[in-house]
C-alpha cells in the first residue's frame, strides 16, 4: 500500500495514466489495419428464428453481434478495434477496447473466420469458438 501511495502521492486530479499495449502480443509484428474483414461485417445470430435482430444492447447474452468496420458489438460491450490483421485472410484477429454496458472498459482479443458463405465463428480470447450465422447487412446512414 505504501508503494501505491507514493506513486500517487505526486499526482494531481486527472494525471493518473495507465499504459495500454499498442497492440495484443498475438498481433506484434504483423500489418495492422483499424477495421474488421468485409467477411465478418454484418449482423450475425446464433439461432436464424432471432432474425431480423432487435436491438444488439437488448438481445440475450451471447445470442447476437455486429460487426461494422472497427467496431464490434455484444449484449453487453461495444468494442473498437485498436489492431486487427490485415483482411483478405480466411481468419482474422483483432484487439479490443471495449466499454462495458456497467461503465467498466475491457481490452479483449477476438478473433474472426467465416464457415461457408453464411457463417461466421468467433473467438473470444480463450473462450472456445462460437458459430454465428448472417441475419442481415448493416447500412450506413451516411454514404
Amino acid at each position: 500500500m505504501l508503494a501505491v501511495a507514493c506513486s500517487t502521492a505526486g499526482a494531481g486530479k486527472g494525471d493518473l495514466m495507465f499504459e495500454v499495449p499498442k497492440s495484443a502480443p498475438l498481433l506484434q509484428g504483423k500489418m495492422l489495419d483499424l477495421r474488421f474483414a468485409e467477411f465478418a461485417q454484418g449482423i450475425w445470430v446464433k439461432d436464424l428464428n432471432q432474425c431480423p435482430a432487435a436491438r444488439i444492447d437488448r438481445s440475450s447474452p451471447g445470442s447476437t453481434l455486429a460487426i461494422y468496420r472497427g467496431l464490434f458489438e455484444t449484449p453487453g460491450r461495444i468494442c473498437q478495434v485498436y489492431g486487427a490483421e490485415k483482411a483478405g485472410k480466411q481468419t482474422q484477429r483483432a484487439a479490443l477496447n471495449c466499454l462495458l454496458t456497467d461503465g467498466g472498459e475491457a481490452i479483449e482479443l477476438v478473433t474472426v473466420m467465416p464457415r461457408g458463405t453464411q457463417g461466421l465463428v468467433v473467438q473470444e480470447g480463450e473462450k472456445p469458438p462460437v458459430h454465428f450465422r448472417f441475419c442481415e447487412k448493416i447500412t450506413p446512414i451516411l454514404q
